[in-house]
């Protein structure tokens, strides 16, 4: 049996300033693409860097210029709330994003990490 919730990893490495896309496909196994979040591995690369795109089967989920900070929480905050939520089908859905880095990183390269939270409903329903 498929576990009802799976995180998607969408990985950049980020060897200097500048514009980096990401093509992907959302996994073909699951409904519904229900968050996301962001983490890095240098913190100072957050200041002013964006997404120019953030789409998924062309529906625009972030606006062109939206700051990357804005999907990043502490560690203080629990694993299951650090999301930002959306709604859009996964079922190999195409994700075209676009991170723009403004060259604020204190060194280069950093990764960058994109998670989507990947879920598929579970049928309470045991009505025969």
């Amino acid at each position: 049996m498929r576990r009802p919730i799976k995180y998607q990893l969408l990985k950049l490495t980020i060897p200097a300033a500048g514009s980096f896309p990401i093509n992907a496909e959302a996994d073909k196994a699951y409904k519904q693409i229900t968050g996301v979040h962001y983490s890095c591995t240098d913190i100072n690369a957050l200041k002013d860097s964006v997404f120019s795109k953030f789409e998924i089967d062309n529906n625009e989920i972030f606006p062109e210029g939206f700051e990357v900070k804005m999907i990043l929480t502490g560690q203080e905050v629990p694993p299951d709330d650090r999301f930002y939520r959306i709604n859009e089908r996964a079922e190999g859905s195409t994700i075209i994003i676009v991170f723009k880095d403004a060259g604020n990183a204190g060194t280069y390269p950093y990764n960058a990490y994109i998670y989507l939270r990947l879920e598929n409903p579970i049928n309470n329903d045991n009505r025969a």
